[in-house]
């Protein structure tokens, strides 16, 4: 695990761009660091030593007498096979790291190495011989890639703050990106919040060519390209699971797990336990008092029946309020999830303990079809793909729908049940929203979605909204015609193409590597999210109940308690923290670069912060990006 950065240029190179960049990547990688340049290239790498711990796993690397060098992000967890394929093939390796497999990988399979690595990585590779840049990121888009380009120079980094230190200048924040961000508190993927910086989409790879300054990017991987798969459901996910564990624990620094009281990080101590050849450390997060939300005593009880050591973390509202500018810091992206401090915490106490790599059981959720939104967002893309289902009147209410009173009376008791209930079909009249057949019902389910729909004409300027395409949240959701006919794929994808990389992926990449600590997540093992969506093919009216396959996995390891269990999810004290937050930094917001920038209305803002009550989702938003503001220029 490591932080990268790099340059390429028609204009040959005559200064060492690198060396002020790497301070930036230092957390990424505080134990060695490196910098190989060429006429028209640099390379710069900072290392997290995880496997290979010599001098021997130093970085940039070459390879066949300097042909190739590589500077890469991440962990190839089955280099060991892919190392004793590629011996039979007649390669010779000098060091024990999985960078030197990558690199044979490459000049043994060109691009078609992709196909073989399980793990999570990005990476440059450039090839002096033919003159061309090669850079990938992994299936799910675990670790970061940025860059930007201009007519003569490409740049990229792992963060950032490192790729703003290369480029020329600061580009401006591009209004499609904020838009997007108000309405699903995350700018989702290629996109960034700046013009013209992007991000190297999950499961893709680029290619430059230098004598023609030709880019290409392709898609190696995606969920429409595996195929139904047939078998006993339980055996099948469970021997996949447990190759991931496997996998996973392979580490030549210490290993500990984050740990809830849930099924998915239940999931992993209970297989990873018993495999691990050291004390497998458990840690955790809780609140002042123990309120319900507070999971440490079930995070405890489970790490007891294991022998497991367990280390918890209380989370105080003041402590957070202080530390909030630095944590909008190393979030590098505005991402306004509220459990952001939390993860936060608990990899910097696992750090504290002498913890280099953890295990997560983020994924779970996502693959298993753990959440109610997404199962009612199938059920209605269904609803409107038979375009018959919702009457007359609850279409003419449906038109009604915008207005934020309507959602309210829709849910209050003092209606009689008969009128609710009309109110409810036009509200989902509204949210299957006949007028645009290709988009399907996703994420404007949410009401943390709908809200900046309903305030976007009082909040933003009017010099903002003059700058934004019509519909322009909607646009991730809107499916091609092969993407109707198979709705359940195509929703899954989605998913993982907006929440699961660009909130959730980021966000346990941003927090942990603050700590310089890594962060595997066994459950988005791509063997076993074939498997699963392979089944889910083939028997598509067996899956949608809330991880009933994963429970079915692993019923004889946990206990009842934990597979009968609730979904919580990470549940912190939301509006009080809210609230000091907006104590503390309202006024510095008022008057700070959003408005100042004609982005917002202050004087609509000023109001949205005098009464927050029904909006602490929008006005948490205004204040990470505000503070993040704040940080990155």
């Amino acid at each position: 695990m490591c932080g990268i950065a790099g340059l390429l240029s028609q204009m040959p190179l005559d200064t060492n761009r690198l060396e002020p960049v790497l301070p930036w990547l230092k957390f990424r990688g505080p134990d060695d660091r490196g910098i190989w340049s060429d006429r028209h290239i640099q390379l710069g790498h900072t290392r997290l030593a995880i496997l290979d711990l010599s001098p021997l796993g130093h970085q940039p690397m070459s390879f066949q007498d300097g042909r190739y060098w590589i500077t890469f992000n991440g962990e190839i967890y089955n280099y060991l096979e892919l190392r004793a394929e590629l011996v039979q093939a007649g390669y010779q390796f000098t060091s024990k790291s999985d960078t030197e497999v990558l690199l044979a990988a490459y000049a043994h399979w060109g691009t078609g190495c992709l196909e073989k690595l399980r793990g999570m990585f990005a990476f440059a590779i450039w090839d002096r011989k033919i003159n061309q840049l090669f850079l990938a990121r992994d299936r799910f888009g675990e670790k970061p890639l940025y860059y930007w380009i201009d007519q003569g120079t490409f740049y990229f980094a792992s963060e950032l703050k490192a790729l703003l230190a290369l480029l020329p200048h600061t580009p401006e924040l591009d209004p499609i990106a904020v838009d997007l961000y108000f309405h699903y508190q995350y700018v989702p993927e290629p996109l960034t919040p700046l013009q013209g910086v992007r991000k190297l989409p999950a499961a893709h790879f680029m290619t430059l060519q230098l004598d023609s300054w030709k880019v290409d990017l392709s898609q190696y991987w995606s969920l429409a390209q595996i195929q139904p798969l047939e078998g006993n459901i339980s055996e099948l996910i469970r021997a996949e699971l447990e190759r991931a564990i496997d996998l996973s624990l392979r580490s030549d620094v210490p290993v500990g797990i984050a740990l809830s009281g849930g099924l998915d990080s239940g999931t992993i101590v209970a297989l990873a336990a018993p495999k691990y050849k050291k004390v497998l450390h458990a840690f955790s997060v809780g609140y002042p008092g123990s309120p319900p939300c507070d999971e440490r005593e079930q995070a405890r009880s489970l790490a007891n029946q294991l022998g497991l050591p367990f280390h918890d973390v209380e989370l105080h509202t003041e402590a957070l309020v202080e530390f909030f500018p630095e944590l909008m810091k190393a979030l590098d992206d505005p991402i306004a999830d509220i459990a952001a401090y939390g993860h936060f915490a608990v990899m910097r106490l696992a750090a504290e303990q002498g913890i280099k790599v953890m295990l997560s059981g983020v994924g779970g959720d996502e693959l298993f079809w753990g959440y109610d939104w997404m199962i009612e967002a199938h059920h209605m893309t269904q609803q409107k793909q038979r375009q018959n289902s919702i009457s007359a009147i609850a279409t003419t209410l449906g038109k009604l729908a915008h207005i934020p009173i309507y959602e309210k009376f829709a849910v209050t008791p003092k209606l009689p049940k008969p009128v609710r209930s009309l109110l409810v079909q036009g509200l989902n009249a509204h949210l299957i929203d006949n007028e645009h057949p290709n988009q399907f019902v996703f994420y404007n389910l949410r009401q943390d979605f709908r809200s900046p729909w309903y305030h976007r004409r009082s909040l933003y300027s009017q010099e903002f909204l003059t700058q934004l395409p019509e519909r322009n949240p909607f646009h991730p959701s809107v499916g091609n015609d092969a993407a109707w006919s198979d709705i359940t794929t195509h929703l899954c994808q989605v998913l993982f193409n907006t929440w699961l990389v660009s909130n959730c992926l980021a966000l346990g990449d941003r927090t942990s590597m603050a700590s310089s600590l890594e962060v595997r997540l066994p459950l988005l093992d791509y063997k076993l999210a074939e498997t699963v969506i392979g089944l889910q093919k083939q028997y598509p009216n067996e899956f949608r109940n809330k991880k009933a396959w994963l429970k079915q996995a692993v019923q004889d390891i946990l206990p009842a308690e934990i597979l009968n269990r609730p979904k919580r999810g990470f549940e912190p004290p939301y509006a009080s923290w809210i609230q000091a937050l907006l104590d503390r930094y309202k006024d510095s917001v008022v008057s700070g670069s959003l408005v100042q920038s004609s982005f917002l209305n202050r004087n609509y803002l000023v109001k949205l912060f005098q009464k927050p009550y029904n909006n602490y989702a929008l006005v948490y938003r205004v204040l990470v990006l505000d503070t993040w503001l704040q940080n990155i220029r």
